[in-house]
């Protein structure tokens, strides 16, 4: 059975329409929690077929959102910034002609002028775009084999040490795919043996990436995977065991010095997710419990700085789907006020610029067979 593609876009009808977004918001970095996470909407047009999948800050007037524009049954890659006044949309010279099932699903900055997103070009190709300060431009990924060849992440400690990584359908089944950028430009680097799909990567230290997805097991179902690479090598990390369910994980952030979080779900049937948050520290990877949230919970990524940490993702309720975003409290979590308010939404990115939270995602508009998606940014404020 073909593990799910978490972050694949669901095409659906678009109506005439116009809803946006824009947001703004800081708390002190003592106080993140009296953090009250506040959606807002602008009449943007172009936002009524977005789907936010991540977002990148490197200042109040320097955020970035990525995703796709759903039109009919086809969607493009898509990006937009907030110049601290108001969000744009980027022309990020994709290529001519059809567009199928294309996106973008992760984004980093290093600064105004150094900007990567990743994602997929028509479902099939690895598709990489590099902001210079002035536009964007095409950087062109290394030839991989197989089909559906998907970037879902890319982190790095500047853009001469860049990983990226996702997953490719070869020999009848997923495997996991990571690339590297140095100086001399990008190149296949192997993925940790038995890797099926690679969701997350994040650095250690320079040259050092740590990388989180699934393998499946021999009983066939998905297991955790982290692992670490040093001198061309991969060392698996240990996991905390969750046998007979499947354990996919979605967002993976590493703090200093070296402590890191790693966030997804495990289920035993579609309709009963389970939220897992994993944090590492010197002794290894232990669960940190998250309380239950009233209904079928995936917690899609996590960010952590000086403020804190805070993952979101989405609770399912009687086929009602809502935002949630959490803040880390101890050995457990606490929910950020404000996400999930105006349901169906739900969150797939989060990022902390200083005293800053921003979080992307899509919610659904009433209109159509299936409702529209829209762009949801939420912030503090």
């Amino acid at each position: 059975m073909r593990p799910p593609l978490v972050r694949l876009v669901v095409a659906v009808a678009l109506a005439v329409a116009s809803i946006g977004v824009a947001a703004s918001g800081v708390f002190a970095a003592s106080d993140l929690a009296a953090c009250t996470l506040q959606p807002t909407e602008g009449d943007a047009p172009e936002q009524l077929g977005t789907i936010f999948e991540s977002v990148a800050a490197t200042g109040p007037q320097d955020v970035w959102a990525v995703g796709s524009h759903v039109i009919g049954g086809v969607s493009t890659a898509y990006a937009e910034r907030w110049d601290g006044s108001a969000w744009t949309v980027q022309d990020l010279h994709l290529p001519p002609g059809p567009t199928s099932i294309s996106s973008l699903y992760d984004v980093t900055a290093f600064g105004p002028d150094d900007v990567w997103a990743v994602g997929t070009w028509m479902g099939d190709d690895a598709l990489i775009r590099h902001w210079d300060g002035s536009s964007w431009s095409a950087e062109k990924p290394p030839a991989l084999p197989g089909t559906e060849r998907i970037l879902t992440a890319i982190d790095g400690t500047g853009p001469d040490d860049l990983w990226a990584v996702g997953q490719q359908w070869l020999g009848e089944q997923m495997h996991g795919i990571v690339l590297h950028r140095t100086a001399a430009g990008w190149s296949v680097a192997a993925p940790p043996p038995g890797a099926a799909v690679l969701h997350g990567v994040a650095m250690l230290q320079p040259g050092v990436p740590l990388v989180a997805g699934w393998s499946i097991g021999k009983q066939g179902y998905a297991e955790a995977l982290l692992a670490a690479r040093e001198t061309d090598a991969w060392t698996r990390e240990g996991v905390p065991a969750a046998p007979g369910r499947n354990v996919f994980l979605t967002g993976l952030v590493v703090g200093h010095p070296g402590a890191a979080w790693a966030v997804g779900f495990s289920n035993q049937g579609p309709n009963g997710d389970a939220p897992v948050a994993l944090r590492r520290s010197g002794d290894g990877w232990r669960t940190v419990a998250v309380p239950d949230q009233g209904g079928s919970v995936r917690l899609a990524s996590v960010a952590t700085g000086d403020a804190g940490t805070v993952v979101v993702g989405q609770v399912s309720t009687g086929g009602l789907i809502r935002a949630l975003a959490l803040r880390a409290d101890g050995e457990s979590w606490t929910a950020i006020p404000g996400a999930g308010e105006e349901p169906p939404d739900a969150l797939a990115g989060v990022t902390l610029d200083g005293d800053a939270v921003w979080s992307v995602g899509r919610r659904v508009v009433t209109g159509a067979t299936y409702g529209i998606p829209s762009a949801r940014v939420y912030s503090c404020g």
